[in-house]
């Protein structure tokens, strides 16, 4: 287990009849089905492009090296795998999975299907996601995802791992995966924010041996009528909770769960833009979750953790059961089992202590305790709503899970149960790389500033004066921590700089920042909301490159940039880019006030009529919602291509030449082509959308 120790809990009471199916040994991949394939690739190599060439009955090998993944790979596949031998590191542009829910990397449906031994840590720490939903079997094993983000307000995120079974009888298993989210755990956005695990299907899901830290929007978030298992796991830091509970098929054993923000420099509260409220586990059946919970064998630290209302919680479920687990109480307003909401817990054979005599409350009221026995309270906490049986108890440090230690830089450097203190969430290191000149420098940033040890090696450490810094460095290192953004970087030829351990050109930052740099991308275009309440998506490609321009960007997602087409939204704020070439392709909805190369343009007028004919037509095939299975499969005189734009948890079909085949269950699968469409079949239910306009698939050649 990756970044956690291998201990667990005393094995406690016997399962309960109703969990049967959920403490069951998980079934897994069948990779005897599948024909190994040997991956000839290059370091530097583009890895997606073998994954998206790949078959069903694959099982691709990919040996020891570092590669990267430019594509989202969408596609439905049966007895389809990928496993790293070795080291196996791939990165990802950093644009990747913020602005949207849907940029999944990996979007695979279809049955049977395994992915092991993969690490996925890249310059920029983007919003990586997964996406698997399969009939019957689905196995992850041994991933390793090193993400940052979000840092920024209102921000929409694609979830890390979106996966499910179809199947009352199906399974999916998740095993060794160690998922860090860098970001700032308070930046919720009702929801709209990343999830760690999230799942609303119908067959089983175990999650073991693996860390899931920093979400904002949980960490395991299920609403599914299917059975959920979470072993020998540990969590830190989840805002809302670490676990969304709810079932009398769930249960969460042999787990250690760490609310304590004092360990991570990243995950704090913004005053006005998103609070924390982390919890280890809430209680919650809301949609397709029944009633219930079993919490077996497992250790909860409270630490530091602001606005938290209890370890565990209740939220729109009756009962849950919490048997032989320990609570370290160490902050006096946040106790064991918390806000109640009239919920129903039993427990049995615990221990609530503290090390700092808080004072909190083993049991909060507002709920009912039918069932307390073996409950020992230490005597520097309260009882709160139960009476404790004993007194004389201690935390058991040697049953917990160690806290994770994050091994990407810009993570937490806190390891083990230290009681480092907080630190400010962003880096700026100016590294003379062993020169004999001296090389001074002046900073500015629009937050805090703090001269970092462990960044610095050599150096004179700078003079700090509020949001601002002065030094030198001699072929030493110079590092500091830092809040918000940095308005202001001045320094002599030769060192390097280091920001958040990216290197960058000085020339580039705060007030000396002409917007297009030495990059080339002299052109611009900026997609402005107004101030507006209502949501604008838009799409535009260019014949040439296209990067995100802060300087012309104002409280806006920022978009996703995949080669050289970009898609994202604004609601209220302005996106802007840097471009070369010219735009071949513009669309947007609602009514933005959009600037090209500074002048206000019409998005219908700008894209000249010779450009962008390649793939001009689309065809939208949309579930609406319906939990029903639909295939279709139609075909053109031209060509076609899956458009991400145009989708939503569809499988993305199959496409051979001129001709797909595919099926949507509820989401939408979008296409662009060239030439005419010359056939259409699909079952009754979608609706179909050609060119933007719905059409009766029947009557198509009326």
């Amino acid at each position: 287990m990756t970044g956690a120790a291998a201990t667990t809990l005393a094995t406690g009471a016997a399962a309960a009849a109703g969990v049967s199916a959920a403490d069951s040994e998980p079934a897994v991949a069948d990779t005897e089905q599948m024909s190994e394939r040997q991956l000839s690739i290059s370091d530097g190599e583009d890895l997606s492009s073998y994954v998206s060439d790949s078959s069903n009955g694959e099982l691709l090998v990919v040996p020891s090296g570092s590669y990267e993944w430019n594509r989202r790979v969408s596609f439905s596949r049966r007895n389809w795998g990928i496993r790293g031998e070795g080291d196996v590191e791939i990165a990802v542009p950093a644009s990747r999975g913020r602005g949207t829910k849907n940029g999944y990397v990996l979007n695979v449906s279809g049955d049977n299907v395994f992915v092991e031994n993969l690490t996925f840590d890249s310059d920029g720490r983007p919003a990586i996601g997964f996406r698997c939903i399969v009939d019957q079997r689905a196995e992850f094993r041994d991933i390793t995802v090193a993400s940052d983000g979000p840092r920024t307000w209102n921000a929409k995120q694609t979830n890390m791992f979106n996966v499910g079974a179809e199947s009352s009888s199906g399974e999916v298993l998740l095993d060794g995966i160690v998922a860090y989210n860098n970001g700032n755990i308070s930046q919720y956005n009702g929801g709209s924010s990343r999830v760690g695990i999230w799942s609303s299907r119908s067959g089983k899901l175990t999650v073991r041996n693996s860390v899931v830290s920093g979400f904002p929007n949980n960490g395991i978030y299920t609403r599914m009528p299917g059975a959920l298992e979470v072993d020998n796991c540990v969590f830190a830091n989840n805002n809302v909770s670490s676990i969304r509970l709810g079932g009398s098929n769930e249960v969460v054993k042999n787990s250690t769960f760490y609310l304590d923000l004092s360990r991570d420099d990243t995950t704090h509260s913004h005053p006005q833009r998103g609070v924390s409220n982390t919890g280890g586990i809430t209680a919650d059946n809301r949609e397709r979750a029944s009633n219930g919970g079993y919490v077996r064998n497992c250790s909860f630290i409270v630490e530091n953790v602001p606005n938290s209302t209890g370890a565990i919680r209740f939220l729109e479920n009756e009962w849950v059961e919490v048997e032989d687990s320990q609570f370290l109480l160490n902050q006096s307003d946040v106790p064991g089992v918390g806000w109640n909401n009239s919920g129903s817990a039993r427990l049995r054979n615990l221990v609530f202590d503290t090390e700092n005599g808080s004072g909190a409350a083993a049991a909060s009221q507002g709920g009912q305790y039918p069932t307390v026995e073996d409950v020992c309270v230490s005597s520097d906490l309260s009882d709160g709503a139960i009476d404790a049986s004993s007194r004389n108890c201690s935390f058991d440090w040697s049953q917990a899970h160690d806290y994770p230690n994050p091994d990407f830089e810009g993570g937490t450097e806190t390891t083990g149960n230290g009681t480092d203190e907080p630190r400010l969430g962003n880096t700026l290191v100016i590294d003379g790389e062993g020169g004999s000149e001296r090389a001074d420098y002046q900073f500015a940033v629009d937050g805090a500033i703090e001269h970092s040890e462990y960044y610095s090696a050599y150096g004179t450490g700078g003079e700090i004066d509020g949001g601002s810094a002065t030094g030198f460095v001699r072929g030493g290192a110079d590092g500091f921590r830092f809040s918000g953004e940095l308005t202001n970087l001045q320094i002599d030829d030769g060192p390097t700089v280091r920001v958040n351990g990216i290197e960058v050109d000085p020339d580039d930052i705060g007030e000396e920042d002409s917007g297009n740099g030495d990059s080339g991308l002299e052109r611009t275009i900026a997609i402005d909301g107004d101030g507006g309440s209502e949501r604008v998506t838009y799409r535009f490609t260019v014949d040439g490159e296209v990067e995100r321009s802060e300087e012309l960007s104002a409280y806006g997602t920022g978009g996703d940039i995949d080669g050289n087409s970009v898609s994202g939204f604004v609601r209220g704020g302005t996106d802007g880019f840097q471009f070369s070439g010219e735009l071949t392709e513009l669309e947007v909805d609602g009514e933005p006030i959009v600037r090209v190369d500074g002048a206000v343009v019409e998005p219908a007028e700008i894209v000249s009529s010779d450009a962008g004919q390649e793939l001009v037509n689309t065809l939208v095939i949309d579930g609406e919602g319906s939990s029903e299975r639909v295939d279709y499969q139609f075909a053109v005189d031209g060509a076609i291509e899956h458009s991400e734009y145009y989708s939503a948890y569809g499988t993305g079909g199959e496409i051979d030449d001129g001709s797909v085949t595919g099926f949507v269950r509820g989401g939408a699968d979008g296409f662009r082509f060239s030439g005419e469409l010359t056939d259409l079949q699909i079952d009754d239910g979608p609706t179909v959308r050609v060119n933007g306009v719905e059409v009766d698939p029947s009557r198509l050649w009326d």
